[in-house]
């Protein structure tokens, strides 16, 4: 790629600024509707940046970023045996059978939209002076946030591992940190390796929990910056830290884990398990994880379906791990009172799909508490077993039994590192961690080692075409 291909750097046309995003926003931003705006106009003035910083959240919104397939790529890649394609789109299936080709569109899609994001947060970084005092650290740190956690995705998708204790010099993914407005600022970019790559994460995303309210309405807050910052730092094995930042979340007071953990999913507005989410509406919304994963009267797909030997791993009275079986052709996410169930919908039936993307129009939960209780127990483990000193006031067996104890799991009168790594993948499924977790652990995955070249993404063809720098994963070569 160049530091932003050509054609999307003349307009932000991808961004797609529009008035009525979210109802939710209208006490912070007055927006004007605009469908696209000029480069120069949109960081003429406080309104049209401010303008521009909504559209990036819509951007991260896209079906190709955060969306939906971010979430998907995690979960076809690390599947074995648990999840299921049963969909006729070819590009999910290769992922799931861990046989992508180089030109996947759904790849190229999905690197071409993340880039479009990184420069318009960029342009907004340029041109924070512009804005009102008041106004200026706000904007400065949603826009660092959204370039941290955008990097970071690209960064483990289609770069190999990061492995504690070595160098990581190994490719990650281009750092483009300056904005393009014209075809003269597009230039060819290298790869940065996994190393920069995580440095420049983590820089962004500690500037930004430092220039972030503690409440910001709909958008990114200090709290969301740490709860990342704790996922980063986990993935590096920084067990130290990573607890830190997870514990500075559970301790603000401002987040609470829900009565059921079905009550965490398909709501419309943010409810008070959410640190950081999505919006949807009925006016403007991103779909495509609800049509993927879901199977009811009017909604879905059904193209991702699960075994019965994944509801097995849950206790019989753990009701993260129920089927209701008693559906019918008529019913909707209202209807649906256990997280799996029996899909009913028009395309694909008679499958087992998940409650946790029932609804069209509901906020997409990226972050939520129940995380962060699972980061600092498994991050207070690891320090327990190599002698550091254990972060908050909760032994990493109360942290479990907390998750299990709303999910009327039977509590566990010990927690081992095994049974911590267990947690995790019964309470966060199909949320986009599994391939993340596994690789941190330094699992196989489906038979093929943890650092294997078929389990990250290939440099897209097009960009290979137009960028001599890039060089492509040794795998699809």
């Amino acid at each position: 790629m160049k530091q932003m291909r050509t054609k999307n750097t003349l307009r932000f046309g991808m961004i797609l600024l529009l008035a009525f995003i979210w109802i939710s926003c209208d006490d912070f931003l007055d927006i004007q509707p605009q469908q696209s705006i000029d480069a120069d106009e949109a960081l003429s003035t406080p309104e049209n940046i401010k303008s521009t910083m909504v559209g990036a959240y819509l951007e991260a919104r896209s079906r190709w970023l955060f969306g939906s397939q971010f979430n998907e790529y995690a979960e076809l890649l690390a599947a074995d045996g648990h999840m299921q394609h049963v969909g006729s789109h070819r590009q999910p299936q290769e992922m799931i059978e861990k046989t992508i080709n180089a030109n996947n569109s759904y790849v190229e899609s999905s690197w071409i939209r993340a880039y479009a994001l990184i420069n318009t947060v960029n342009n907004v970084l340029s041109a924070i002076s512009i804005l009102d005092e008041q106004d200026q650290d706000r904007i400065r740190g949603e826009a660092l946030f959204l370039r941290g956690i955008t990097y970071f995705e690209l960064t483990r998708l289609w770069g190999l591992p990061y492995v504690p204790g070595q160098d990581n010099t190994q490719p990650g993914v281009p750092l483009v940190l300056l904005p393009t407005q014209s075809a003269e600022d597009a230039v060819p970019v290298s790869r940065n390796t996994v190393e920069e790559c995580y440095a420049q994460v983590i820089g962004d995303l500690m500037e930004a929990r430092d220039l972030l309210p503690s409440s910001n309405g709909v958008f990114a807050t200090s709290y969301a910056a740490s709860a990342v910052l704790a996922r980063v730092y986990l993935q590096m094995s920084n067990f130290q830290t990573a607890a830190e930042e997870a514990n500075r979340v559970i301790t603000t007071g401002s987040f609470q884990l829900h009565a059921t953990p079905m009550a965490a999913f398909n709501n419309t507005e943010i409810s008070s398990e959410d640190i950081f989410t999505l919006q949807n509406s009925l006016t403007s919304n991103t779909i495509w994880l609800m049509e993927r994963y879901g199977s009811l009267n009017g909604l879905g797909r059904g193209d991702y379906e699960f075994t019965s030997e994944f509801l097995d791993l849950f206790d019989a009275d753990d009701r993260r791990g129920q089927l209701q079986e008693d559906t019918h052709p008529g019913y909707t996410h209202e209807n649906i009172t256990n997280m799996y169930y029996i899909g009913v919908g028009a395309i694909r039936n008679g499958g087992i799909n998940t409650a946790k993307w029932a609804h069209y129009y509901t906020v997409i939960p990226l972050v939520r508490m129940a995380e962060m209780y699972l980061i600092r127990a498994e991050a207070n483990a690891m320090l327990e077993t190599t002698g550091g000193q254990m972060v908050g006031d909760a032994l990493p067996l109360e942290d479990i039994n907390l998750i299990r104890e709303r999910a009327d799991a039977p509590l566990l009168s010990e927690a081992s590192l095994e049974d911590i790594r267990m947690e995790r993948y019964l309470e966060l499924c199909w949320e986009g961690h599994r391939l993340h977790d596994l690789k941190r652990w330094q699992e196989n995955i489906a038979g093929h080692p943890f650092d294997a070249g078929n389990l990250i993404l290939p440099i897209p063809l097009s960009e290979l075409e137009t960028n001599p720098l890039l060089e492509q994963n040794p795998f699809y070569n």
